[in-house]
């Protein structure tokens, strides 16, 4: 079973990471069984919330988390997405992460 190594929950939230409740969300929509674990940086492999253990293999960061789990497990997120849609979804995500994202922590 795959581990999700994370904050946990906090101000009303169920999980006080954004980054953790998208790779959460991530393994429900793929039908993965996981177990959710309580975490703090210093035993992440990159330094960082959200990691996770699959069977052995250590993987941090939520966009490395998702590439390995479509390889691994053999599934797209955007697998209803063409081309140009994909583009869109990758640079609206990445701006959401890299930069919208340091306001709602402000």
């Amino acid at each position: 079973m795959i581990i999700l190594h994370a904050l946990g929950e906090g101000f009303g939230l169920p999980e006080v990471s954004p980054f953790a409740t998208k790779t959460e969300v991530q393994l429900r929509m793929a039908g993965l069984p996981y177990r959710k674990q309580p975490a703090r940086p210093r035993t992440s492999p990159k330094g960082q919330l959200p990691w996770i253990d699959d069977h052995g293999v250590r993987v941090a960061d939520s966009t490395f988390i998702r590439a390995h789990l479509e390889k691994a497990y053999g599934f797209d997120l955007d697998a209803g997405l063409d081309a140009a849609r994909r583009g869109q979804a990758w640079a609206i995500e990445r701006m959401v992460e890299n930069h919208l994202g340091w306001t709602g922590v402000w």
